[in-house]
């Protein structure tokens, strides 16, 4: 938008609704005005060009008269049509000395000479009026003056004047009627977003704004709110959750810390004693620092700010790397690792360092819940739209009415699946598919649980 564009558009933004309104009956009062002009020049060109020909006719008819009938039919021609004149014509017949012979035009000023439908002022009886006029001289050098006065402009201009005033009444009225109208459903929608920001600003966070239809203005705003009020929520709850898991899975490794050092401490305890506390403390140190570690990447996803670390990656041979590595582990649980990558390479902008993470949390938990003679697959499949990382294996599985919930922080499924670990790791691989576009899906591997991590080729 360029800078005139800005200052226009502040301008009009800044009025207050008051001054926009009275800018509004002006513009609107300028514009009828114009409108008037313009109908006027237009009607007033009509009625003139109607009565010139119309006159012209008249003339041409009365110099017949003349040439086929002689000067003494003319007279009576001319007395005839004065007689019975409609409104505003006007006839004169002089002789060649501008003495009057008929009609009632009974002077001829200098100014009818030669007057080709001229406006004239003339001199009546008894006022002064404007007219046009033609002027014929005949064969005996009589003057024939044929003319039309204003009567005919003047009760169009007041016709005009009459109908412009009724219709702007109407207009004003029906607008006036139409504005408080929509200035009270305005009001409606407005109060109606209103006192969902008043509620949630009390701490209702489930409260949300009824939408009418989602194609007007207000619809598309009480959406977005909706739509901003439910991500907020959602936010809000993950805090809240978040905090509440983190104290509560932080409490147990500080305590188990807190008394290793304790132990550590003792006057009497020996050196042995001393070392093997200092070492749990330790593990109690590194199993905290990697908790936190995960919730920072997983916040980290989950806000967009791990995208400046996109970047091309080969999805095959990344999947290839990661199950290699966890290949040692995998056959430690007794299971077998099969690896189904495209010959050709898969490559999309991804953040590799998350995905790695993903990927081998996928690995470890199918090693540590899918059991000694489990067969774990990882694969890349791909269409159009995305690349599919999908880790299945053929052991027990999740149950489907927990599918979703093993996907939040800190869950772990009792009793069957505490086996340690933090319960973040499918959490990360959720976040992770998130940032790239995509989602995580758990799904019956018919036996076993299939996961496939969405990452969207265009994100």
């Amino acid at each position: 938008m360029t800078g005139p564009q800005r200052r226009k558009t502040r301008w009009l933004t800044g009025l207050a609704p008051s001054s926009f309104l009275v800018f509004a009956a002006f513009l609107v009062l300028a514009s009828s005005a114009v409108a008037l002009v313009v109908v006027y020049r237009t009607g007033e060109r009509i009625i003139m060009e109607r009565e010139r020909a119309e006159a012209l006719a008249e003339r041409d008819l009365l110099e017949e008269v003349f040439q086929e009938q002689g000067l003494k039919a003319l007279i009576s021609g001319v007395a005839r049509r004065s007689r019975y004149a409609a409104e505003g014509e006007r006839y004169g017949l002089f002789n060649a000395r501008g003495a009057p012979l008929a009609g009632d035009m009974h002077s001829f000023p200098p100014a009818f000479r030669d007057a080709s439908w001229r406006r004239i002022r003339y001199l009546a009886e008894t006022s002064t009026t404007t007219l046009h006029v033609n002027t014929t001289v005949l064969a005996d050098g009589s003057r024939l003056v044929v003319g039309r006065d204003l009567s005919n402009l003047r009760q169009f201009e007041k016709s005009i004047l009459y109908g412009f005033s009724a219709a702007l009444t109407i207009v004003i009225l029906s607008s006036l009627l139409a504005g408080l109208i929509l200035n009270a459903l305005i009001l409606q929608r407005v109060e109606a977003i209103a006192a969902t920001a008043e509620r949630i600003a009390a701490g209702d966070l489930s409260a949300r704004t009824l939408i009418a239809d989602r194609r007007d203005p207000f619809g598309r705003v009480g959406a977005s709110l909706n739509a901003m009020l439910e991500r907020i929520e959602a936010l809000m709850i993950g805090m809240r959750t978040v905090t509440d898991s983190l104290a509560h899975d932080l409490r147990s490794p500080l305590t188990r810390m807190k008394g290793a050092l304790a132990r550590a401490l003792q006057p009497l305890a020996s050196e042995e004693e001393r070392l093997d506390a200092i070492e749990a403390a330790h593990s109690e140190i590194d199993r905290t620092l990697a908790t936190l570690t995960a919730m920072l990447d997983i916040a980290r996803a989950e806000s967009g700010l791990s995208r400046e670390m996109m970047q091309p990656v080969d999805i095959g041979a990344l999947v290839e790397e990661v199950a290699d590595f966890f290949t040692p582990t995998v056959e430690d649980a007794g299971q077998t690792l099969i690896v189904q990558t495209p010959a050709l390479p898969v490559i999309i902008l991804a953040h590799e360092g998350l995905l790695r993470q993903a990927v081998g949390n996928l690995l470890h938990n199918a090693s540590l819940y899918a059991g000694a003679g489990a067969a774990v697959v990882a694969a890349v499949e791909e269409d159009q739209t995305f690349v599919h990382v999908i880790v299945a294996d053929t052991g027990e599985g999740v149950p489907e009415d927990q599918r979703g919930r093993v996907q939040e922080r800190f869950v772990r499924l009792d009793p069957a699946r505490s086996v340690g670990g933090s319960g973040l790791g499918l959490a990360i691989a959720a976040a992770c598919a998130k940032l790239h576009g995509g989602a995580l899906r758990l799904e019956d591997n018919e036996p076993g649980l299939r996961a496939t991590l969405d990452l969207s080729r265009f994100d």
